[in-house]
């Protein structure tokens, strides 16, 4: 294969409009679907992609979660992004990220544009709706959380890793604690396997190479009376033919002999080396240096010669100044740019840049809030809807606005997703690559089940009855879990049961 034909088809991928069917099929309805959050979306995902379509193996799946979760941006289209490129290629990742996002960006720019100076809080039907879909969204992670555990925790080390990465997500909640978290996680398996258990192994074959040697001059000393006891009861010509054979046998098996040391290292070479012949023939065909010349260089410099025009932008900037096309650009690439975690995470940050500098009123950033959460799709689509209204509050184009925040905020995580694909794509099979992520998808799985509290407090802080939403919560566990009904069926159910609180309680 050339070298020009490995770039445009690095994969060997199926033609062009059968993996753009296969995209479409894939992601249209989760545009229209994928209520409840960045962890629902995971877990639809999961079962979508992993379980029903089978395109990654569960712990490649792990390792793209944990890798999502380590870069700024949102989590969960990174996801997307990434399994799609990995299948079908960059068109139609880009594809696929379009028909999962435009759907809610649509409604998010159109409320942008139509919205003013709206008095009041937000309204109670609005919060029962969001509590019914975000209370469905605990039991289809917790749903999530328990199936990808049955593969990625299967021994005490995992475990530990993953309720270590659990307790740390739940008790501290800065953006740095996710990278750290999981990097930890990769180092401590690393050094486990590398170390620890080669010590281990070398101990425990020490044992079976002194049980084996003992065994054999057993099994010589009782040859040995054996034959003393043939030649004693047969012929002296027998008794010497016999003894020519036991002096054969002795020789073969003799007491303390180095033979079933060298066979064992015959045994350990032969697996050393059929292993190298493996990895040689597996090696990619093309190296570090064939990747980072032709793909990842200019990607690379993309993101960096951006993130500073964004810095060296947003330090110009003054309070209660107008906004700009080029103000509005660089904040979300800047935002986009610096967040961990996802959507939780970011709107404190997005509040102070659009509310505090004047951009919008505080009740416009609530109103967009609840809409945005009530949405399907990611939760950045945010982006599409404060552009639009900072954009239209000056008279502007608030449609320019919100495209240029969404072509913004979802830039970096993207670019930077497709500079970490390949490399992970050649060093994922090497051994100490597979001891490091070992620990990595641990803790992934830990974040995981740390999500189900996260999500609960943010249901209960919202008010009414908390044992409704515990109940919504174990709905949809069983509904998905046991009937096997679509995550969006059970989010749906969900939103639906919120109502039903709405109706009955608070009017």
């Amino acid at each position: 294969m050339s070298r020009q034909n490995h770039w445009s088809n690095p994969y060997n991928l199926p033609p062009l409009k059968d993996r753009i069917k296969e995209t479409i099929s894939t992601f249209f309805k989760f545009g229209y679907t994928s209520f409840g959050g960045p962890m629902v979306h995971t877990n639809m995902l999961y079962d979508e992609i992993i379980m029903k379509r089978g395109w990654l193996s569960q712990e490649q799946f792990a390792e793209l979660f944990a890798i999502s979760q380590s870069l700024p941006g949102p989590a969960a289209a990174l996801l997307a992004y990434s399994l799609t490129l990995l299948r079908s290629g960059f068109l139609c990742a880009v594809l696929g990220f379009i028909l999962w996002s435009f759907p809610g960006a649509i409604i998010c720019t159109v409320a942008g544009i139509l919205i003013g100076d709206i008095k009041g809080d937000q309204p109670i039907w609005a919060i029962r709706l969001e509590q019914g879909l975000a209370a469905a969204a605990i039991g289809l992670v917790a749903l999530a959380a328990h199936k990808l555990s049955q593969s990625l925790a299967t021994d005490n080390l995992t475990r530990l890793l993953a309720m270590f990465a659990a307790s740390v997500s739940i008790l501290y909640t800065s953006a740095w604690v996710l990278p750290v978290v999981m990097i930890s996680g990769g180092l401590t398996s690393f050094i486990f396997d590398t170390y620890w258990s080669q010590f281990l192994n070398k101990s425990n074959e020490k044992k079976r190479l002194r049980q084996r040697q003992t065994e054999a001059e057993a099994a010589a000393a009782s040859l040995k009376d054996d034959i003393e006891k043939s030649h004693a009861a047969t012929h002296e010509t027998e008794l010497d033919v016999d003894k020519e054979k036991g002096a054969k046998k002795e020789d073969r098996i003799k007491p303390g002999s180095s033979a079933p040391v060298q066979d064992l290292n015959e045994e350990m070479s032969t697996v050393i080396i059929g292993e190298y012949d493996e990895h040689v023939r597996n090696k990619s065909e093309y190296g570090y240096k064939d990747i980072w010349l032709v793909y990842l260089h200019p990607l690379l410099a993309f993101f960096i010669g951006v993130l500073i025009a964004s810095i060296l932008v947003r330090a110009r900037l003054t309070p209660s100044a107008p906004p700009g096309y080029g103000e509005i650009a660089s904040t979300f690439y800047f935002v986009g740019s610096i967040i961990f975690g996802g959507g939780p995470v970011i709107i404190p940050l997005l509040k102070n840049y659009v509310v505090d500098s004047g951009w919008m009123t505080n009740q416009q950033f609530l109103i967009g809030l609840s809409l945005v959460q009530s949405l399907p799709g990611p939760n950045f689509n945010f982006a599409c809807y404060l552009g639009a209204v900072a954009m239209a509050n000056i008279g502007e184009n608030g449609l320019a606005g919100a495209i240029v925040s969404y072509i913004a905020i979802f830039c970096p995580g993207l670019v930077l997703k497709s500079v970490i694909i390949p490399f992970w794509q050649l060093l994922r099979e090497r051994p100490a690559v597979k001891r490091l992520f070992r620990g990595v998808n641990a803790c992934a799985l830990g974040l995981i089940f740390s999500a189900v509290w996260m999500l609960f407090e943010q249901v209960v802080s919202l008010g009414g009855s908390d044992g409704y939403h515990v109940v919504i919560a174990g709905v949809a566990f069983v509904t998905a879990g046991f009937f096997e009904y679509p995550a969006p069926v059970a989010i749906i159910l969900g939103g639906a049961l919120g109502a039903i609180e709405y109706a009955v309680s608070d009017r």
